[in-house]
């Protein structure tokens, strides 16, 4: 009899161990799949997060813009763009509501372009980064973009920085001053 007390108490204790082990596991995996999912999530639809190692990062803000659009926003005549050239298309007063972040970037990078590109806002006063797009590939634009933060009402001067690129490869910048408007609540934009 000691002997099958014995056995069925090493069941016993295996019995128990082993559901606790899967729970472990499983709740390990969850954190790792929660972890990822954040990161995903940040990387893809948080333009510029930041949150990853230089080297990532850089690959990661060149990937396409989610929230880039095929199409043209705006009218406009046909143009023959050389190579080397690059035809600029961007509301130079974009605007945003006092409390809120959605900036009307209205960038489109026309398809006789022959480079993708992003843009990126920088206050000229204190060159603090305030937000700006992935990569924006040609025949498509990106209509609004989402401000790193809430400004207070009134004109701010700021520097589109434009980064142009052939495949995943730099292949030039530019810049160009425009200004950032801040409404009143109720103010329309467009």
């Amino acid at each position: 009899m000691r002997k099958e007390n014995g056995n069925s108490r090493g069941r016993r204790r295996r019995r128990r161990r082993l559901p606790i082990r899967p729970a472990v596991l499983a709740w390990a995996a969850g954190g790792v799949a929660v972890l990822a999912a954040v990161i995903a999530i940040l990387t893809t639809w948080v333009p510029n997060a930041g949150i990853l190692p230089d080297p990532m990062q850089a690959q990661v803000d060149i990937m396409p813009d989610s929230h880039a659009r095929n199409g043209t926003l705006h009218a406009a005549e046909e143009r023959t763009v050389e190579e080397g050239d690059f035809w600029v298309v961007i509301n130079q007063i974009p605007k945003v509501e006092l409390g809120k972040k959605t900036c009307n970037l209205e960038y489109e990078n026309p398809e006789a372009n022959h480079y993708s590109a992003r843009v990126n806002l920088y206050l000229t006063e204190t060159g603090e980064h305030l937000g700006g797009t992935r990569r924006v590939d040609p025949g498509s634009y990106v209509k609004d973009i989402t401000l790193n933060k809430k400004l207070e009402t009134g004109d701010y001067p700021v520097t589109a920085q434009i980064e142009l690129f052939q495949e995943k490869t730099p292949a030039g910048s530019m810049s160009l001053d425009i200004i950032l408007r801040v409404l009143e609540e109720g103010d329309r934009i467009g």
